[in-house]
């Protein structure tokens, strides 16, 4: 495999400690890496990783991210959706792009013009679709071509990219803008995140998230952390690195949350994935059963408590909300 030995991405410093050594624990693809410390700025992000031309490798045909939404959906699947998007709407109303800009659809639009959103790294393009209901007019960018396509046949204006550094669109183009789990997948963050800040009109807003990187689950469990993803993660965040490259790229941060539920991962990726990785690193293989109801119900009991929760765990997700002067 060909591999490359990045600098920081946030200063550009050689300088770093290795901190300890990572596998593709989920899919078991072949190959060990490092995630590293920048000596300056602090920045977690992995040393060596794989090139260009070789990170999609480790995309399998089944990545989660690319799975295709279904298109028709029964009666009762509608009414559940959005019953459940109703529950979900009260405790993240404010800070999940999905719920803020449906939210806030009306502060964005002009006479005769729906707003315009871009979604940097749209994967299957469910996000987007949400929005579209919701008066959006949706554009997406992503580097695997199943996303685009999915995304493609929702309805929404949706084109690859072979990095983030290369959005097709003009300056200045888009009312918001946001970027949900994806960051951490790029090779150059900083460049994204410029591009990003090119094609926002001023006065316009977004919303990043990423995984967190000084969450206490990756404290306790190191290279067991089912959320890692080695090498498909290039880049672990704290509130502090990603808010300095944001500011670097133009924005101005205008708050920060920590998110604990997302969608109900906190059970299934953070807790379970990890028991099982620790285990099959001392040689015992398990496979502890998944229940989506209980996923589901773990996260619904603790959305009500979810920002306070979030502060302490610092898991699973890390949101800025910004905007561009």
């Amino acid at each position: 495999m060909e591999l490359e030995y990045p600098g920081c991405g946030l200063c550009g410093s050689q300088a770093h400690r290795a901190l300890f050594s990572a596998r593709d624990l989920r899919y078991g693809i072949e190959g060990e890496f490092k995630i590293v410390e920048c000596l300056e700025c602090k920045l977690w992000y992995l040393r060596p990783r794989p090139s260009t031309q070789e990170i999609s490798a480790y995309y399998p045909g089944d990545y989660a991210a690319y799975k295709k939404v279904p298109t028709k959906q029964s009666a009762f699947k509608k009414a559940l959706d959005s019953v459940t998007n109703a529950y979900l709407q009260l405790f993240l109303g404010n800070v999940f792009p999905t719920y803020y800009f449906s939210k806030h659809v009306s502060r964005f639009s002009t006479p005769g013009n729906p707003p315009r959103i871009l979604d940097v790294g749209c994967g299957s393009g469910k996000k987007l679709a949400h929005l579209m209901k919701a008066g959006w007019e949706a554009y997406g960018v992503d580097f695997d071509e199943r996303a685009v396509a999915n995304s493609c046949a929702l309805g929404i204006k949706c084109n690859a990219v072979t990095n983030g550094q290369e959005i097709p669109h003009a300056a200045d183009y888009f009312d918001a803008v946001m970027s949900w789990h994806s960051i951490e997948h790029h090779f150059d963050p900083f460049a994204t995140l410029s591009e990003m800040h090119r094609v926002l009109k001023p006065g316009g807003y977004g919303i990043i998230s990423v995984p967190t990187g000084d969450n206490l689950g990756i404290r306790l469990f190191g290279a067991n952390w089912g959320p890692l993803e080695a090498p498909r993660h290039l880049y672990h965040f704290t509130e502090d690195t990603l808010s300095r490259m944001c500011r670097k790229a133009g924005f101005e941060v205008v708050s920060s949350y920590h998110d604990m539920t997302f969608y109900g991962l906190f059970l299934d990726q953070e807790i379970l994935e990890s028991i099982e990785n620790v285990a099959s690193a001392h040689g015992i293989k398990i496979r502890i059963p998944r229940i989506d109801l209980l996923s589901t119900l773990v996260r619904d009991f603790m959305l009500p408590f979810n920002k306070y929760l979030g502060k302490v765990w610092r898991g699973g997700s890390l949101i800025l909300h910004i905007s561009k002067p």
